[in-house]
């Protein structure tokens, strides 16, 4: 009992700390999708207020699409961190791309070397109308993270 007991502890508390992050980073993705997915048809209304970190020279538009991507995701506004990039031209038939950045909340610190500290998910889509009044823009990354892995 005294062999086999913590090694189950450790076990089930790695298969429960992966169903947490993996939870997570399933919810940022659907968030970032139905984000992106509004913001290539032009469906970005008012979201309300939110806290976007170091990005203020985003125009109007642009910063309500990281309000509403953020809301979408569902997870901790203040910790979240987004940005807006489009590769090519804003017409129809180029492409937007929306990325996310979230903090690792692991609770045994298992994953945390693993994926850096960071869940990230982006997410590139069609361009369906003319998005001319959108701008690329980027929130400060989160410590020890940056959009390299986004542009």
């Amino acid at each position: 009992m005294a062999l086999v007991l913590p090694i189950l502890v450790l076990l089930l508390a790695g298969i429960m700390d992966f169903g947490l992050v993996f939870n997570d980073l399933m919810t940022m993705r659907q968030g970032v999708g139905s984000g992106v997915r509004q913001g290539i048809v032009g469906q970005v209304g008012n979201p309300g207020s939110c806290t976007i970190v170091g990005a203020a020279s985003a125009n109007a538009p642009t910063r309500n699409l990281m309000c509403q991507t953020k809301s979408l995701v569902g997870l901790d506004e203040q910790k979240s961190r987004t940005m807006v990039y489009f590769p090519g031209s804003k017409v129809k038939g180029g492409s937007m791309i929306l990325c996310h950045q979230y903090p690792l909340d692991s609770v045994t610190s298992i994953f945390d070397s693993l994926l850096g500290g960071v869940l990230k998910a982006k997410v590139e889509m069609r361009i369906e109308q003319d998005l001319s009044t959108f701008g690329t823009a980027a929130e400060t990354a989160l410590p020890g993270s940056d959009w390299t892995w986004c542009a």
